[in-house]
């Protein structure tokens, strides 16, 4: 039985921590911002070089950056969480509470959505300011593809969270690299289709691949993605959360069993 007060209490301790340190808050606004500002003033100039014929490429562009900002810091927020724990030395103090792992993975999803919603809010608006770029013109697609990126970048959190769970803070930097891993081949930037052929069928089993594919439908050629691809992205994003989900809860009964929250490293 998850508790809500409980949920909320491990919630509260990571916003207090947000509030209180600097290197957080960069997380969430500056670094979204600095990739925004390159990639924003790149399209520009490649407008500019190609006399505006190719103004779409700065809509593929920036939508590609802000989707894929969603994508990192939403998985990177369920594995940083733990990470926090285990440095400071309070897992032990955390599961000595009546807090269950189930309460722990609901409220570290609630976190990440909280975060990550603040800096998809913040560089849209950013994107429209400085550039025009209006990411609401998607219409109902952008919901479908926030869904999709949270889901994926959830999923993706706890597979990291189960990693560093079994193998102690040495693989830390996954927490930050390990989705690097997908990022040449999820198409953010350019289409699946000039990835060389062993890569495009693995991007083919990515949902964010997909969600990127149907962007670049819509902004370039202003059509309907494929029904196909629409009904892929949510089967596939199921199977990773099922997966994401047991293998957290695999890594937290492992690590419990070896005594590792007692001494974390």
């Amino acid at each position: 039985m998850i508790a809500s007060h409980r949920v909320w209490a491990y919630i509260l301790r990571h916003l207090y921590e947000i509030v209180a340190t600097f290197d957080r808050k960069l997380d969430i606004f500056f670094w979204p911002t600095i990739d925004l500002l390159v990639f924003g003033l790149l399209s520009v100039y490649i407008q500019k070089i190609n006399n505006a014929a190719q103004a779409e490429f700065a809509g593929v562009l920036i939508g590609g950056i802000i989707f894929w900002s969603l994508v990192y810091s939403t998985q990177r927020d369920i594995s940083v969480s733990l990470l926090e724990d285990a440095w400071s030395r309070n897992l032990y103090n955390l599961f000595s509470t009546p807090l269950t792992v189930g309460e722990i993975m609901v409220g570290t999803l609630l976190l990440s959505f909280f975060k990550a919603l603040l800096t998809a809010v913040f560089t849209t608006f950013l994107a429209w300011l400085l550039f025009g770029f209006n990411l609401f013109s998607l219409g109902p697609f952008l919901v479908a593809s926030i869904v999709s990126i949270f889901v994926f970048g959830w999923a993706f959190g706890f597979i990291t969270a189960s990693l560093i769970f079994r193998f102690g803070t040495k693989v830390q930097i996954f927490a930050w690299s390990l989705i690097a891993l997908i990022y040449p081949i999820s198409g953010v930037f350019y289409p699946v289709s000039v990835l060389p052929k062993i890569l495009s069928v693995v991007a083919r089993f990515l949902p964010v691949s997909y969600v990127f594919e149907s962007f670049r439908t819509i902004v370039v050629r202003g059509q309907t993605p494929p029904i196909a691809d629409l009904v892929l992205m949510p089967i596939l994003n199921v199977v990773y959360l099922i997966l994401g989900i047991v293998l957290f809860i695999v890594g937290f009964r492992n690590a419990k069993a070896r005594g590792w929250f007692i001494h974390p490293s």
